[in-house]
């Protein structure tokens, strides 16, 4: 049976750790592995800023083949949005940068204005961004899009993983499937006829924005620190949001399976399908044990289930 991996297809995820290491050694950034980065200032008071930036990846590309310039827009959000809200940020403005091969047709237009849509349901302001005409970098009627979110958190909401200690439980949020990670993947799997055109669509749905949910928890004080499980998979995105003196006891048969996941796992090996996808988890938190039901409680909308321990 073929095995297929990330980096016959095209990405190399131990090379970008690297070049991100040497990047934070060399100059002395010691937040590359945050999700969301830190501005404090004294003009500021009791609040902190907190920004990040995002793409959504070669998901653009069958986004892009198949007009849907609703699922670019949603997932552009979902993306930062994502990252952001693990610091506890609130967001207030949002750019973007589009780079074209040519502005023929409607699809960037119709991005842009989904794009404000969706910013207006999270009250953040679209303050505006740049397109490039880059005939001789980007292929025929094709783009790239990335997002630039600046948030803003009350000095003590912050989430910090400072605050978790040995015993504490993991909370996890089910995906609405692939999400925008593993697409190159994706794209080699469906290109090689191995995935089907229906499960192919599964892959382009929407990513799912747990924004509301984790504003709802942070306000009533049960949580401790968060992690958006993107690229990279579950266990490398969920260890940056606890302390480098603890690990994770997770579950894994507790996560509720999706037939996506369940076939990749046919076509790749089981070790490579939990480093690049997430498997079925969107999102994580983490909270005193005291609090679980609670959690459970609060955020039943987004099939919340308990996936492990701190230790």
């Amino acid at each position: 049976m073929i095995k297929y991996n990330y980096k016959s297809s095209g990405v190399d995820i131990k090379k970008a750790d690297e070049i991100i290491k040497n990047i934070s050694k060399k100059f002395e950034i010691n937040n590359l592995s945050n999700f969301a980065g830190l501005f404090a200032s004294e003009l500021l008071n009791d609040y902190s800023l907190f920004s990040c930036c995002d793409g959504i990846g070669s998901k653009i590309i069958p986004l892009i083949e198949k007009n849907r310039p609703e699922i670019i827009a949603n997932d552009l959000v979902a993306m930062n949005l994502n990252d952001l809200i693990t610091s506890g940020a609130k967001p207030l403005f949002f750019l973007d940068y589009i780079a074209a091969n040519n502005l023929e047709g409607n699809i960037i237009q119709e991005t842009i204005e989904n794009l404000k849509l969706i910013l207006n349901n999270y009250n953040c302001s679209l303050l505006g961004g740049e397109i490039s005409e880059l005939s001789c970098l980007i292929k025929k009627n094709f783009f790239d899009i990335a997002g630039f979110i600046v948030g803003i958190c009350k000095k003590d909401n912050i989430l910090n993983k400072n605050y978790v200690k040995k015993g504490d439980r993991i909370i996890a949020f089910t995906s609405s499937g692939i999400h925008s990670n593993g697409f190159t993947l994706i794209r080699k799997l469906y290109s090689d006829k191995i995935m089907s055109d229906d499960l192919f669509e599964e892959c382009l749905k929407p990513t799912k924005i747990y924004a509301d949910m984790l504003y709802k928890l942070n306000d009533l004080k049960l949580i401790k620190s968060a992690a958006n499980i993107t690229g990279g998979g579950i266990y490398s995105n969920l260890i940056r949001a606890i302390g480098s003196n603890f690990s994770l006891k997770l579950d894994y048969n507790s996560i509720p399976k999706q037939e996506i996941f369940e076939f990749l796992k046919t076509k790749i090996q089981t070790k490579e399908c939990y480093s690049v996808f997430n498997m079925g988890v969107g999102f994580c938190v983490i909270c005193d044990k005291k609090n679980v039901q609670e959690i459970l409680k609060n955020s039943a909308q987004y099939n919340p289930f308990v996936f492990g321990e701190v230790i």
